[in-house]
C-alpha cells in the first residue's frame, strides 16, 4: 500500500523523492567581479570620507530601520557619496530555523564588515551599540497580538481530508430486487427505428409533408384530459420499503433514487472539473460564439433531505415551495411516457372522458420496473422506462420529453407558446439544433448520471411544444460523454466514479453534523469559486427559525495526473494517466447567524420569477394562479400559494419568444387551411382526412382517439 503525502504542489508516494535543485550557480553581480570596473583607484582622502559616510549611514540605518542591503556608491566627480535610497527587499529574511533553500546565500554582502582581512580596514571603534533583536529590521518581527474580538485564527471546528485514488473497479454493482416487478415497457408506433439511426427524425417532413411516423402522434392530448390518478404514482426513496430493506441487507448507510442524487452529483462535478465548459464543436456556426458553460438552472442550488431510520438514511429531493404542481412540464413528462409506449386503444383507457376500467390500473399488484445497485456506502434506485433487446448492454434506455425554448423560459404562458414551431434542422431559433444545444448545457449532465445509475444505454428525446410533437432523437451515453467530458473510452465512467466517491465522503460528514436524526441540506458550487458549500439543519425544530441549529461544510479538491497537479478540466478530459483527487471537508466555525445569512443567499438563488402570461396583468394574475391545475382536479388548498412579488412583467426576450410563437400559430393555421380535405400520407400509407381535423382545432379541443379512421396501405407499400 502506497502512502501518499502532499509535498508543496506535488503529490508523492513514499517510494519517490522530490529534489529541489538550482538550475545553475548564482551569478555574481558585475559590481563584485574582478576587473569589472575600469575606473581609476579612488584617492585615500575620498576613501576616508567614504568611511565616515558609511558610519553615518549605518547609524541612520539602525535608527531608521533601513535594510542592510543598501549599497553605497561614490560620485567620482565630486568625491561625495551619493544619496542613500531605501530599497524594498524582494524577499523576507530567513529565520535561523527556516529550512527554505536560499539561492542568494553565496552572494557577497553589499556592505562588507569592517575589520575584514580583505579590506585592510581596522575595526570600527565608533560603531553604535548592538541593537536588541526586536529593534533590528533584518529579523522577522513577532506576530502582533490578536485583537480582542479574534480569539482563534482557525475558521473550522473539524476538518478531514483524503484521496480518491485511481481505480478500475465498476462504481456500481447490481442488487436483485426484493419484489416482483412489471415488465419494462417498449416503444410503440414504430419509434424503435429511431434507436438505430443517429440524428433527429422528423415526425412530419416539412418539405413534402409526408409523415415518418403515424399522424396520431402529432397532436398531443391536453394535460387536463389525462387521468393521472389511474397510473401508479412516483414513490419517494423514503417511502420505498424495498429500498430501505436492501440498504439494511447490504449494510449500506445511504439510499436514494436518480431524482434525488443527480443534483448533488452535478454540483460535485462542477467542483471536481473546475467549471469545465461543454463541447459544442459539433454544432453549426450559429452556435460558434454562444456560451459553453452550464445554464443557470443547471447550476441552481440543490436541496435534499436525509431521512433517518435505525442508522440508515433515505434521501429525498426537497423543495421549500409547492409550485411544482403548477409546472405543466412535470405532468407532460408523465403523459408522454405513456403516449409513446402504449397503443391508441391502451392509451384511451387513461383519458378522463373515457370510463375507467373495472379493475383500476393503479391497483396492479406488481411494482414498476426498477434497477437497484450498490456502491461502497449507497444503495441506489433507477426507474426503467423502456427496453429494446437489440441495443448494447442491458438494452434499457430512458424516455425524455423536451419542451421547446419558449415553453421552458415562459412556463405560465404555455397556451400562447404552444404555437411555437420547429421549422428547420439548424439555426438559433425554431430548430432542432437550438434544442440540442440547450440540452447539452442544461440536461446532459443530469441525464448521464441517471443513465449510469440505471445501467442504461442512452435516452430517447421527444421534442414538443405541449400541443404538438415535432420529432425524436436517440442520444447514447457515449454521445453525452463526448459533449460533457471529452472523447475516449471510459472517460465518463471515471468521472462518475470520482463524483460518487466524493458524495459518499460528504454524506458521512452531513449526517455527522446532527447524528441519528433526519437532516435537510443544500448543495451549491458557485461558478468561479473553488469550494462547494453544504448547509445542514435538523428537520425537526419547533423553536425560533432564526435559532434553528445549522452547520456549514466547505468541500475543496485538488487534482493530480500521475502525481502532477493539474486543473480540474484537464483531469476530467484525460484518459491515459492515473487521476488522483485530494479532497478536504471542513466544518466552519462561523456563528449561526452568519451561516443562516449565507444559506438565505443560496435559497434566493433557487428562486425564479414567473412572467405574467398574455391576457393577464398584475391585478388579475392571482386568479389565474389560484385556478391553475393540470391534474383535472381542484387545486390543493396549500399548493402554490399566490405571492404577488413572485410575478413580473415579461421582458424583451420573453416578448420576442411570444411573438415567434404567435407567428408559428399563424403558420400552422394557414397550412391546415391549405391541406383541408387532402389525404395525409405516411411511410407509403395514406390516412383519410377524417382521421384528423385541422391542427389548430385538434390542438385546442380534440381528445386522443376521436376521429381515428383506418390506414389505407398504398400499392407496394
Amino acid at each position: 500500500m502506497s502512502i501518499w503525502t502532499h509535498v508543496g504542489h506535488r503529490l508523492q508516494s513514499s517510494a519517490s523523492t522530490c529534489l529541489a535543485t538550482a538550475h545553475a550557480g548564482p551569478s555574481i553581480p558585475r559590481i563584485f567581479q574582478r576587473g569589472a570596473s575600469k575606473k581609476t583607484r579612488i584617492p585615500l582622502s575620498q576613501r576616508l570620507k567614504a568611511e565616515q559616510s558609511e558610519r553615518a549611514a549605518r547609524a541612520l540605518r539602525n535608527k531608521g530601520n533601513i535594510p542592510t542591503s543598501v549599497t553605497k556608491t561614490l560620485n567620482e566627480a565630486s568625491g561625495k557619496p551619493r544619496q542613500l535610497k531605501r530599497k524594498k527587499p524582494k524577499f523576507l529574511p530567513l529565520k535561523a530555523d527556516d529550512h527554505t533553500f536560499n539561492a542568494y546565500a553565496s552572494l557577497p554582502s553589499a556592505s562588507l564588515p569592517l575589520g575584514n582581512a580583505e579590506t585592510g580596514w581596522g575595526e570600527d571603534k565608533l560603531k553604535p551599540p548592538q541593537l536588541t533583536s526586536h529593534e533590528t529590521s533584518t529579523e522577522l518581527s513577532p506576530p502582533p497580538a490578536l485583537p480582542p474580538h479574534m480569539t482563534n485564527l482557525l475558521v473550522y471546528s473539524r476538518r478531514i481530508e483524503g484521496l480518491l485514488e485511481p481505480s478500475t473497479n465498476t462504481a456500481l454493482q447490481d442488487v436483485k430486487p426484493l419484489s416482483a416487478q412489471n415488465p419494462i415497457a417498449t416503444l410503440a408506433h414504430g419509434l424503435d427505428r429511431v434507436l438505430f439511426n443517429p440524428g433527429v427524425h422528423w415526425l412530419q417532413d416539412p418539405r413534402s409533408r409526408v409523415y415518418n411516423f403515424p399522424p396520431y402522434l402529432e397532436n398531443i392530448p391536453k394535460v387536463t384530459d389525462f387521468a393521472f390518478e389511474r397510473l401508479s404514482g412516483f414513490i419517494k426513496s423514503s417511502r420505498d420499503e424495498d429500498l430501505w430493506s436492501l440498504a439494511r441487507r447490504e449494510n449500506r448507510t445511504f439510499a436514494g433514487s436518480t431524482s434525488s442524487l443527480s443534483g448533488m452529483l452535478s454540483h460535485i462535478y462542477f467542483l471536481l472539473s473546475g467549471d469545465k465548459d461543454v463541447n459544442t464543436d459539433n454544432l453549426s456556426r450559429h452556435f460558434g460564439k454562444e456560451p459553453r458553460g452550464f445554464t443557470a438552472g443547471q447550476r441552481m442550488p440543490v436541496s435534499v433531505v436525509y431521512n433517518h431510520d435505525k442508522g440508515v438514511y433515505a434521501i429525498d429531493s426537497d423543495s421549500d415551495n409547492d409550485d411544482v404542481d403548477k409546472n405543466i412540464l412535470t405532468w407532460m413528462g408523465t403523459l408522454l411516457e405513456k403516449y409513446l409506449t402504449a397503443t391508441p386503444d391502451e392509451f384511451a383507457a387513461y383519458i378522463r372522458s373515457n370510463p375507467a376500467p373495472e379493475s383500476p390500473l393503479a391497483e396492479s399488484p406488481l411494482r414498476d420496473a426498477y434497477r437497484y445497485a450498490k456502491s461502497d456506502r449507497f444503495v441506489m434506485r433507477s426507474q426503467l422506462d423502456c427496453h429494446d433487446p437489440r441495443l448494447p448492454g442491458t438494452g434499457v434506455f430512458d424516455i425524455k420529453t423536451r419542451a421547446c425554448l419558449p415553453i421552458r423560459m415562459d412556463l405560465l404562458n404555455f397556451e400562447e407558446n404552444s404555437g411555437y414551431l420547429i421549422r428547420s434542422q439548424t439555426g438559433k431559433v425554431e430548430s432542432f439544433e437550438r434544442e440540442y444545444y440547450d440540452l447539452i448545457r442544461s440536461a446532459f449532465l443530469k441525464y448521464s448520471f441517471q443513465v449510469r445509475i440505471g445501467n442504461m444505454d442512452g435516452v430517447i428525446v421527444a421534442y414538443h411544444n405541449t400541443a404538438r410533437m415535432f420529432g425524436f432523437q436517440y442520444i447514447s451515453l457515449q454521445e453525452m460523454d463526448e459533449a460533457l467530458f471529452g472523447s475516449g473510452p471510459g472517460i465518463g465512467d471515471r468521472v462518475f466514479s470520482k463524483c460518487l466517491g466524493l458524495l459518499e465522503q460528504v454524506s458521512e460528514e452531513i449526517v455527522g453534523c446532527f447524528p441519528n436524526q433526519s437532516v435537510k441540506c443544500t448543495f451549491e458550487k458557485l461558478e468561479g469559486q473553488d469550494v462547494m458549500n453544504v448547509w445542514v439543519q435538523p428537520v425537526e425544530w419547533d423553536g425560533d427559525p432564526e435559532e434553528h441549529p445549522i452547520r456549514q461544510l466547505e468541500v475543496k479538491v485538488s487534482n493530480y495526473l500521475d502525481q502532477d497537479p493539474v486543473r480540474g478540466s484537464t483531469a476530467v478530459s484525460s484518459i491515459d494517466q492515473p487521476w488522483t483527487t485530494h479532497w478536504s471537508i471542513a466544518r466552519l466555525l462561523s456563528s449561526g447567524a452568519d451561516i443562516h445569512r449565507t444559506l438565505k443567499a443560496a435559497k434566493d438563488r433557487q428562486f425564479r420569477f414567473y412572467d405574467i402570461p398574455t391576457g393577464w396583468d398584475a391585478q388579475s394574475v392571482g386568479q389565474f394562479w389560484t385556478n391553475l391545475s393540470f391534474n383535472g382536479q381542484m387545486p390543493r388548498e396549500n399548493g402554490g400559494e399566490y405571492t404577488p412579488s413572485n410575478f413580473r412583467v415579461a421582458g424583451k426576450r420573453i416578448q420576442y419568444l411570444r411573438a415567434v410563437a404567435r407567428s408559428g400559430r399563424e403558420e400552422t393555421e394557414r397550412i391546415a387551411s391549405e391541406e383541408m380535405g387532402r389525404k395525409k400520407v405516411w411511410l407509403g400509407g395514406e390516412v383519410e382526412e377524417a382521421w384528423l381535423q385541422d391542427a389548430a382545432e385538434m390542438a385546442g379541443t380534440q381528445s386522443v382517439g376521436e376521429g381515428i379512421e383506418e390506414v389505407v396501405e398504398a400499392e407496394g407499400g
